[in-house]
């Protein structure tokens, strides 16, 4: 059997176990606190948006009138079971329309169970069938999601590999991206565009055709798309079109079907979509970046820009307790800071290899997080394209330098914060004629003139006793040999490497913090 397979296997039969386990939680469960505290455990949002605009505009175009005369607003209940869906929309259904803006596309999202209340597993029998069937139905509708063709995710993990090196070396300041969010904006942008511009970008993504390109997305959204009030997963984007733009329906329909996006379109210069677009991100972010999107807007030539979010939340499967939360020193590369350092000891598996250590800590159904501490004398930025820390990501269960063992851990409570260009990295990676004359954007308009002005991410990401929170918004251990005793002290007091992974390994988030703040 090939290793993949034994995987989808094990995968398969955890899954099952989990819904037997269900009909057997009244005799053996967790205590109540542990669920109801996953609620407001961790955040992260990623915006990304890659604006275009023409040379020279073209004042004398007459506008075009959107059909709104389609209901695009449908929403799909998937699933069978009636009683225990969730009755609350996606936050794009939640945006009210600005006057003098029309919506072009409304994408339908799936309709989920949610995660039963444990509440019912100490009432009658009737709650407790209840339980049962509602357990059944969100495990059905999580395994749709989850379960998806195997290497539907290989594109992002080798993009990874790439911008890393890219995004997050630094002269000693906080760095921090989201990878997943990045990817799918530029998957966006091959959509929309055509020719030698669209082929530099399928390179770059990984793929060989646009068709390949449809079905890789499609999976991976989702495999990362969750509402079930268990799990808070959920990907948006949207495109904004100016009203001089003439618009191909064909284009429009596969953006909306296979990326989910919603379609806005209206006078570009004026306030009102300025506000349409602030309203669309705070509702997609859960308002968590109002401070930010308050300056959000289109410059006086934007024609058409393209924007994608992800909103993140999970909880560590073990808490770090308050109590045991002490300050101590931070060795930051300007000098020592005083931080306050979360602490905790049991067994854990300890990694380790030529130039660092690592320890994974699990977020409830969620993956994990990765924290990557760089031998002494060894900078950080040298683990962003290291071999072994590479191949620890990609697969650590047949990585050979572990051992389980107790771990006395030790990291800082973070709160990193950074804005980056993506311009320079993206024409690194070989898309380049994006950002030319000789641009080609004629699958979604016959506007000749448009090529790609900007392309920025920020985010932020923070980490407390209960999980991890991040924002963010854009426009456009040893050496190699074992560790000696059963107990190793790993301490995150000088600059390290974290990497927020999802279920399926896909980096949510990847950043190098080099002073807690």
């Amino acid at each position: 059997m090939k290793l993949e397979d034994l995987q989808d296997a094990i995968g398969n039969l955890n899954d099952n176990i989990v819904t037997e386990a269900g009909k057997v939680r009244r005799k053996r469960t967790r205590p109540l606190r542990y669920r109801v505290v996953a609620v407001a455990a961790a955040v992260a949002i990623f915006v990304t948006g890659f604006i275009v605009i023409q040379n020279i505009r073209q004042h004398g175009e007459l506008p075009v009138s959107p059909d709104t005369s389609k209901d695009h607003t449908v929403m799909t209940n998937i699933s069978q079971n009636e009683p225990e869906t969730t009755d609350k929309p996606h936050r794009a259904w939640q945006t009210d329309l600005v006057s003098g803006i029309a919506a072009l596309a409304m994408p339908e999202y799936p309709v989920m169970h949610e995660y039963p209340s444990e509440e019912l597993l100490y009432g009658s029998i009737d709650d407790q069938e209840a339980y049962d069937r509602a357990h059944t139905a969100w495990m059905s509708d999580r395994k749709r999601q989850r379960y998806q063709p195997q290497g539907y995710q290989d594109g992002v993990m080798a993009f990874a590999r790439e911008t890393n090196r890219l995004l997050l070396t630094s002269d000693g300041e906080n760095r921090v991206y989201s990878p997943i969010n990045v990817y799918l904006a530029m998957s966006l942008l091959a959509e929309t565009s055509g020719g030698d511009t669209r082929t530099e970008i399928l390179q770059v993504l990984g793929v060989d055709s646009i068709k390949e390109l449809h079905n890789k997305v499609d999976s991976l959204w989702n495999a990362h798309y969750m509402d079930d009030g268990h799990t808070t997963s959920l990907l948006a984007n949207s495109i904004w079109l100016d009203k001089s733009l003439s618009i191909k329906k064909e284009t429009m329909e596969i953006l909306q079907d296979t990326y989910k996006a919603s379609a806005f379109q209206g006078d570009m210069r004026s306030a009102a979509m300025a506000e349409q677009l602030q309203k669309w991100l705070n509702a997609q972010t859960d308002n968590l970046l109002e401070s930010n999107v308050e300056s959000a807007a289109f410059d006086e030539d934007t024609l058409m820009a393209l924007t994608s979010t992800i909103l993140f939340r999970a909880k560590w499967v073990d808490e770090f307790s308050v109590g045991k939360t002490t300050k101590d020193t931070f060795h930051s590369p300007t000098g020592p800071v005083e931080a306050d350092f979360m602490s905790e000891s049991g067994n854990n598996i300890y990694y380790w290899g030529d130039k660092f250590a690592a320890v994974n800590k699990s977020l409830i159904d969620s993956g994990g997080m990765w924290f990557i501490l760089p031998d002494e004398g060894v900078r950080v930025e040298e683990l962003l394209d290291d071999p072994q820390v590479n191949a620890l990501l990609e697969d650590c269960s047949t990585y050979k330098q572990q051992k389980y063992l107790v771990v006395n851990f030790k990291v800082p409570k973070f709160d990193v914060t950074s804005e980056i260009k993506l311009e320079k990295a993206l024409q690194e990676l070989g898309i380049e004629t994006a950002f030319t004359a000789e641009a080609d954007f004629s699958p979604i308009s016959d506007n000749t003139d448009l090529y790609v002005s900007g392309a920025n991410h920020a985010a932020r990401v923070m980490i407390d006793e209960k999980g991890v929170t991040g924002a963010a918004y854009t426009i456009i251990l040893v050496g190699a040999v074992p560790p000696p005793d059963e107990i190793v002290d790993f301490v995150l007091n000088r600059p390290f490497l974290f990497v927020v992974q999802g279920h399926d390994g896909v980096p949510l988030f990847v950043g190098i913090v080099n002073r807690p703040q």
